[in-house]
């Protein structure tokens, strides 16, 4: 990670920057086009399956998290009902195996390109047997878990014990072709357009959803109040503008954290050496250093337990680790105090693990000595990096906490009023808007950054060919 300088530019010459950039423009076409393209194909269901409007339980954790993990895809049972859930999964396991826990995957990982690309078809690879357990899932939640007389079937059949091999294999190929597509379309995204595709994915499903769950969080607003009441109308109005404005709120405490960050004042030995304090560079930790992804990670983790669940028979396990079905939640889930602390605690260690994977204080020290650059009053080497590990530390007990208390907000707040989680204040969703707007804002900058200066290099070197050559033209006509 490079030291930062203080340079400010206004908003206008930002859009600026971006919008008379044609690289950029036509990066952010393709973004948009693949985007839609998903969309579109999250809002097909699936043939062969009957599917009233609201066919999951606004208050299912389960199904919650696998439809945010599939980018709004399983609310529809579409070809992306599994989404990219089992290749987040597939990455978590490629990570904690690669750092250091085996000698060749460790290698592999600081091999450079030629290492990441043999990593990612290590993910993939792990991510179809994920992919095939979560599609069987999604048919056993779809199928086990309906009311009587909900009209909801596939192929006709009302249970999962009446399928047929063949009907379960091919809707599970349906489901693994969605989730490779998903996947390919994330890494164009990534390549050829701007941020990081697959979190743009599961953000473009959570967007779509923002006005149905305000629409539908007005409606339980407006259920819960006495209709006949003179006061209807002013409670109903100021209800609903509390409700808004703690939104509100937490939504500008979100943007306030992902954007804090924690300057680490940098010298440069030399000439670089400066005097001046407000021009020292300085090295920028976010107070939120991992971004999106350990909330990302943790869902991801969470719905592990529900998948094994769908598998098991009706007893003390499927009951201690879902519930009975029938209203009683399991101690897994994120509808108890249990499951609460445990997803409270996987987005606290991702915090952790994440942040030092993304900024890495051993490589970043060994960066700086080679360089030249120094902390002041801090040596170079072992010293260094116990200084940025300490100060990500840091960082990382006030992002980490933060991150997992907006996280588990909405399921605090339903046992409180009543409302279902699902509409409730903050949530993973929440923090996925934020952070991933803000990493693609960012990186719509940089590209625009990046771009302007290629072509200004371009052009430099191509006056500079030109001049050359009138030079040696004029000498030739001399001679």
């Amino acid at each position: 990670m490079p030291a930062t300088t203080k340079t400010y530019k206004s908003a206008k010459t930002i859009l600026k920057e971006i919008f008379t950039n044609k690289t950029v423009i036509s990066a952010l076409m393709i973004t948009l086009f693949l985007l839609l393209a998903f969309r579109i194909g999250s809002t097909l269901t699936i043939p062969g399956i009957k599917l009233p409007a609201n066919a999951f339980n606004p208050n299912d954790s389960f199904a919650g998290m696998l439809d945010l993990l599939a980018g709004g895809g399983l609310s529809r049972m579409s070809i992306f009902a599994v989404g990219v859930g089992p290749y987040i999964t597939a990455q978590i396991i490629v990570q904690l195996l690669s750092s250091d826990l085996i000698p060749p995957m460790a290698r592999m990982a600081k091999g450079g390109e030629r290492g990441r690309r043999k990593l990612e078809i290590i993910t993939r690879f792990i991510t179809l047997p994920f992919c095939i357990a979560q599609g069987y899932a999604v048919m056993a939640l779809l199928l086990n878990n309906q009311q009587s007389g909900s009209g909801i079937s596939i192929f006709g059949h009302s249970s999962i014990g009446e399928l047929s091999p063949g009907q379960i294999m091919t809707l599970l190929m349906i489901m693994v072709a969605g989730t490779y597509i998903s996947i390919f379309l994330g890494d164009i995204i990534t390549k050829r357009g701007v941020g990081n595709g697959i979190t743009l994915l599961i953000l473009a499903g959570i967007v779509s959803s923002v006005i149905p769950n305000f629409r539908e969080a007005f409606r339980t607003i407006a259920g819960k109040m006495d209709s006949q009441n003179s006061n209807y109308t002013i409670n109903l109005v100021m209800a609903t503008g509390l409700y808004a404005l703690f939104f509100v709120l937490i939504l500008i405490a979100t943007i306030f954290v992902n954007g804090s960050t924690r300057k680490i004042p940098i010298q440069q030995t030399g000439q670089g050496l400066t005097t001046d304090i407000n021009n020292l560079p300085f090295l920028p930790i976010k107070l939120n250093a991992a971004g999106v992804i350990p909330v990302i990670f943790a869902s991801s983790v969470m719905t592990i337990p529900g998948t094994i669940a769908q598998f098991l028979p009706q007893g003390e396990t499927k009951w201690f680790i879902a519930g009975d079905g029938t209203g009683v939640d399991g101690y897994l889930t994120l509808n108890t105090p249990s499951g609460l602390v445990l997803y409270f605690v996987f987005i606290v260690l991702f915090s952790f693990f994440y942040s030092y994977i993304q900024i890495n204080p051993q490589q970043l020290s060994e960066n700086f000595e080679k360089s030249g650059k120094f902390i002041p009053g801090i040596k170079t080497g072992t010293d260094t990096e116990r200084h940025i590990t300490k100060v990500l530390s840091r960082v990382n007990w006030i992002g980490g906490p933060f991150l997992a208390l907006i996280a588990i907000l909405p399921y605090i707040v339903a046992k409180i009023t009543s409302i279902p989680s699902g509409l409730a204040l903050g949530g993973t969703g929440l923090i996925i808007i934020v952070t991933a707007t803000m990493e693609l804002w960012n990186s719509i900058k940089s590209a625009s950054t990046t771009s302007g200066y290629n072509i200004t290099r371009s052009r430099i070197e191509s006056k500079h060919v030109e001049e050359i050559d009138d030079a040696q033209t004029k000498v030739e006509q001399l001679w």
